[in-house]
């Protein structure tokens, strides 16, 4: 699951789960009970921990979402941000975790969340963390966003595969005979935030004016609400 912080947090917008047989059509049947835990931003604002899970059920289903022609990435947006939609050149930032059996089965092989910052990357640009699949496959995200991407091999981690990443005050490190915890070749499950997708929220505070790449990547802000200096 996603992190408690993130799950007591979204606004009650438009919540959708596409279909590959059907339309685009709004979920109105979920249970309207109140959450007790909220913070000021994101995706979940407003949804309760029940409604929360029931999106998560359904974003499971072998039907669930769309599937894009030529990478085969299957996209199901669970909540639709109503902020900017980033184009092709423009650097994004997004919280996000990635599993090897299906969402929220297994351990997760790789998130955002321990560094304490959304991962950035300019969009066309695929990285060693953000492949091409996941490049694809946040295309169309709006900001404040939830999505999941069923990302084929081909187009996820290939033969590389992803092992078993540790963290310690230097940073993320793997270790010379670390277990693969995504196996080269296999689908990757990944979890989606978009946490700036053009408002510049993010850029403005852990990408300031003045302030060179290294001593930028040493600011952190969880949600892009404050910046810390991590030394």
């Amino acid at each position: 699951m996603l992190p408690e912080f993130l799950l007591s947090c979204a606004s009650r917008r438009l919540v959708v789960l596409a279909s590959a047989a059907a339309a685009t059509a709004p979920l109105r049947a979920l249970a309207q009970e109140p959450s007790s835990k909220r913070v000021s931003w994101g995706p979940f604002k407003g949804l309760s921990d029940t409604e929360i899970g029931r999106l998560d059920e359904l974003s499971k289903a072998p039907e669930a979402g769309t599937v894009l022609p030529g990478s085969g990435v299957r996209v199901v947006d669970l909540v639709v941000g109503s902020g900017p939609a980033p184009s092709v050149g423009q650097r994004v930032y997004v919280h996000y975790k990635i599993w090897s059996g299906g969402f929220r089965s297994g351990p997760v092989a790789d998130y955002s969340f321990q560094e304490n910052r959304p991962y950035d990357w300019v969009l066309g640009e695929p990285t060693d963390r953000m492949p091409r699949g996941v490049d694809v496959g946040i295309r169309g995200m709006r900001e404040g966003g939830w999505r999941r991407l069923v990302v084929p091999a081909s187009v996820a981690f290939g033969e590389v595969g992803i092992r078993k990443i540790n963290y310690g005050p230097s940073g993320r490190f793997v270790g010379a005979k670390a277990p693969f915890v995504l196996k080269p070749g296999s689908d990757a499950y990944v979890d989606l935030i978009l946490v700036d997708g053009g408002s510049g929220r993010c850029e403005a505070l852990l990408r300031p004016p003045g302030v060179g790449e290294r001593d930028a990547r040493k600011l952190r802000s969880l949600l892009c609400e404050y910046a810390e200096q991590v030394y």
